[in-house]
């Protein structure tokens, strides 16, 4: 007997809880051995890692501040991913959002907090879709590769923002950093309570709710899933597969957006480098998790937000930060493998032989 495997025509709901369980548990294995074979104490590195994402009231917050940004990279992924288009440029549209929002801040220090936040938002969703159009019109009117022209943007993105906090934006009291001038006081995002969690998870979960809505419910979200998944049709029907394009291209910029604007009001309080924390890149693998779906995106941002926070907590520990990074590393691996693997199973076909009847040969004369 032998065995092969056999892609699944539906994978059923136990088969989609039981892996990504089994994935995180044999990743968890996994690193458990590498901390072995660090002269480490695994229930010591596994506590600490719990207590700092899900464990304590303060880990969970500190969990939901970084599944914010997660979450709406995600979605920007999402959307671009149900007309069959790839977003990889996220990271420089937070950016870019977080430029436009800034430029609002420093010119409208006057307004109400408000209206200010409003407007800032605006500001920065306008700035990261336009962005996103960049990239979005070549590829609609010349069918230019999306995937290479955002991935450049990202990187021209990022120097615009170096360039200006180095530049004209730069804060003259800071020396040896490159800051930009501090944004006014109600230029923050106020927090949920007594928590150190602002309100931009409401705002992430919000536009989850609204995308959800418009993809799976209206006449728009059938338009782009049929555009995505055959183009052919879509323009047989008259659709408009170009215009397609350009829109969820401009939503898909305008949500990771309002990112670059909630990490911008609610963490630094200012321009600066590495304040899109590579958010943009990890949404991508968020999207992926999720199956390109809405609902599953809410939850793979919040795990993925605690299995980062867990990893940053294994230093604290006294665990260098490379075999902290093994384990993230080794704990995503086993997740993404069981992800595949989910839609393969393991068939056993039999390895012997057909006997077939050969031609019959004419017997010999005798001598």
């Amino acid at each position: 007997m032998a065995s092969r495997f056999e892609k699944r025509t539906d994978v059923g709901l136990a088969t989609r809880i039981a892996v990504p369980i089994l994935a995180v548990v044999g990743g968890l294995a996994a690193g458990a051995l590498i901390l072995v074979l660090g002269s480490h104490n695994v229930g010591d590195a596994y506590s600490a890692m719990w207590d700092a994402s899900f464990g304590t009231s303060r880990g969970f917050e500190q969990t939901l501040t970084r599944a914010t940004p997660l979450l709406l990279t995600g979605l920007a992924v999402t959307a671009a991913l149900r007309m069959n288009v790839w977003n990889i440029g996220a990271e420089g549209q937070m950016a870019m959002a977080a430029v436009g929002a800034t430029f609002v801040a420093l010119h409208a220090e006057s307004m109400a907090k408000l209206p200010l936040l409003l407007l800032m938002f605006a500001a920065g969703a306008a700035a990261a879709a336009g962005w996103a159009l960049i990239a979005a019109i070549p590829r609609a009117w010349v069918g230019l590769n999306e995937i290479i022209t955002t991935l450049f943007l990202n990187y021209i993105a990022l120097l615009q923002l170096s360039a200006l906090i180095n530049g004209p934006w730069k804060d003259p009291t800071v020396v040896g950093f490159a800051y930009s001038k501090p944004l006014p006081p109600q230029a923050a995002l106020p927090f949920i309570g007594t928590t150190s969690v602002t309100v931009g998870i409401y705002i992430a979960l919000g536009v989850a709710l609204l995308l959800g809505w418009m993809l799976n419910r209206t006449r728009l979200g059938f338009s782009l899933t049929i555009t995505g998944g055959n183009t052919r049709a879509a323009e047989y029907l008259r659709l408009g597969v170009g215009r397609r394009i350009i829109f969820v291209f401009a939503l898909s910029g305008a949500i990771a957006g309002m990112a670059g604007v909630i990490q911008l009001t609610a963490s630094s309080g200012r321009l600066q480098e590495g304040l899109t924390g590579n958010y943009g890149y990890t949404g991508i693998l968020v999207a992926f998790l999720a199956r390109r779906r809405v609902g599953p995106t809410v939850v793979v941002a919040l795990l993925f937000a605690g299995l980062l926070n867990g990893g940053n907590a294994l230093q604290a520990t006294g665990i260098p930060s490379s075999i902290a990074q093994i384990v993230q590393a080794i704990i995503i691996i086993f997740v993404l493998a069981g992800e595949s693997l989910s839609g393969y199973r393991l068939r056993r076909t039999s390895s012997a032989p057909t006997a077939t009847a050969g031609p019959l040969r004419p017997a010999e004369e005798a001598s």
